[in-house]
């Protein structure tokens, strides 16, 4: 175990884990780039159109799974029985290892999944302006529907972080299953917070009152499902993904 916290040792395990990575994290971003590129192609053979919007939404799909895989394939080692020894016998502590994982699995990433995304984005409007006469114009991701994707991929990412350290046989199945469980318990925490927050205004009877008082208690509460998750279940997650990282160091 390193003695003490090396922000230098973070990125010099984050170049180590790229290098080993490569060739899965081409192969990620080649599929997910051509699974991008043929769905922007059959959203625009109805209206000859591909929106800003329409086009945010392909992105969030794939740059969520895609990260779903790039964050698994950083503790492929620690999970592999013959080369776990080898890879925490390397001078990095369990915080630099959980710290570096993190950076390159959400910041790296996004930055780089948000350079080739609309690259070929641009390219399937291309693409498709030639073959069925397509509207040809400039993708604009950079607006509010794109940072609204990369905040939710930051708050579900401890989920992701996690699941890739304490699951041993089926991590994604089990990781996939405990996101949809804490996303519903968050859900359940809104919608029973501003349903008792606003309970005189009938927020659950079916007349326009209640559906103005349903509305803005939603506007008004649903943050705290926000801050419940980011403030409160993010940390703890990540807090238990680094006791597991030194249980297994152990």
């Amino acid at each position: 175990m390193a003695p003490q916290f090396n922000p230098k040792r973070i990125g010099h395990f984050i170049y180590r884990d790229l290098v080993l990575l490569k060739g899965t994290l081409i192969t990620s971003l080649s599929v997910a780039g051509g699974a991008l590129f043929l769905f922007s192609l059959f959203a625009m053979i109805r209206d000859k159109n591909l929106t800003d919007g329409e086009f945010t939404g392909i992105f969030g799909l794939f740059y969520i799974l895609t990260g779903l895989v790039f964050t698994f394939a950083i503790f492929r080692e620690a999970q592999h029985k013959k080369m776990d020894h080898l890879y925490f016998a390397l001078p990095v502590s369990p915080l630099e290892r959980l710290i570096g994982a993190w950076f390159a699995t959400t910041v790296l990433y996004t930055l780089l999944f948000s350079i080739v995304a609309p690259l070929i984005g641009q390219f399937a409007i291309l693409v498709g302006s030639v073959v069925f006469g397509a509207n040809f114009h400039l993708l604009s991701l950079f607006q509010e529907a794109y940072w609204q994707v990369v905040k939710v991929y930051f708050f579900i990412h401890p989920v992701f972080l996690l699941g890739a350290i304490a699951f041993g046989k089926n991590r994604v199945g089990k990781t996939l299953l405990f996101l949809v469980l804490l996303v519903l318990g968050v859900l359940f925490y809104n919608m029973l917070l501003y349903g008792i927050l606003n309970h005189g205004h009938g927020v659950f009877d079916d007349d326009a009152l209640a559906s103005y008082a349903f509305d803005s208690a939603k506007s008004d509460f649903v943050g705290a499902g926000i801050v419940l998750f980011a403030g409160i279940l993010g940390p703890v997650l990540l807090l238990t993904a680094y006791v597991k990282m030194v249980e297994k160091e152990v």
